[in-house]
């Protein structure tokens, strides 16, 4: 890969908060990627978006072998660790962009990503590798915020998202995300999308290591929201909820 993009800036910075992160270690969205994952069975699985190797701890014991792939090598050292910690021998974590997975195709099983495709920088073609390395009949499970169709509650969010982490590229729509699935060529089902995220607004600053000017300005955006934001994001003094999806696509 060559240069840093803002993900790898981003992320390189950051990564030893992931490790720790309730939001990224637990939730039960998590334990749902795992029911369906081990529901639908078979021998790899691809994590993509990995992060610090959370989803790939809990779903590697039940596959011969698990792959995840992150854009961000501090990321992934911190992954490593996460891994060994847990007692995980079957799975690699490597170097890479989802855009260009480094992944032989109809290789994967089951392929995961949770929490991370807002990052992606080309939602579509990153979609599309996904469906490239899945054999016929795999699944795949997507985890990720959503922003209501609501226009304006569309804009503040990811305003509100950019400015706290500029690595952010986008929270879609639940029809959007659908879209981008099926375009790649993959069936898709909402599996759920009443799953709440609820933050501590500074621990969610402090995590990303946001600079005093942007942070002000998130905490202003956020104290100075109209009603309809504050009812959609349940915004309070101290924290405020994004909603999750859990999408499933079918090659």
């Amino acid at each position: 890969m060559s240069g840093i993009g803002p993900v790898q800036k981003q992320f390189g910075r950051t990564a030893a908060a992931y490790v720790e992160s309730a939001t990224h270690a637990r939730g039960e969205d998590l334990e749902r990627i795992v029911a369906l994952a081990t529901e639908h069975g078979g021998e790899r699985i691809v994590d993509v978006g990995t992060g610090v190797g959370h989803t790939v701890r809990r779903l590697a014991p039940s596959f011969r072998s698990a792959v995840g792939v992150d854009a961000t090598r501090e990321m992934l050292e911190a992954g490593r660790g996460v891994l060994a910690s847990a007692g995980v021998t079957n799975a690699l974590l490597v170097q890479g962009n989802a855009t260009a997975l480094p992944i032989a195709s109809r290789l994967a099983d089951v392929v995961t990503s949770r929490l991370a495709a807002h990052h992606f920088a080309d939602s579509a073609r990153a979609f599309r590798e996904i469906a490239r390395i899945l054999r016929p009949g795999g699944l795949f499970v997507l985890v990720d915020n959503f922003a209501p169709d609501d226009p304006d509650l569309d804009r503040f969010i990811n305003e509100v998202e950019t400015l706290r982490d500029p690595s952010h590229v986008r929270n879609h729509t639940v029809t959007e995300w659908r879209g981008l699935l099926e375009t790649a060529g993959l069936r898709a089902t909402v599996d759920s999308e009443t799953s709440v995220t609820k933050l501590t607004t500074e621990i969610w600053l402090e995590r990303s290591q946001t600079p005093p000017d942007r942070a002000e300005e998130v905490r202003q955006r956020l104290r100075t929201a109209a009603p309809a934001a504050v009812e959609a994001f349940q915004i309070t003094p101290v924290t405020f909820a994004v909603r999750k999806l859990i999408l499933i696509g079918r090659k």
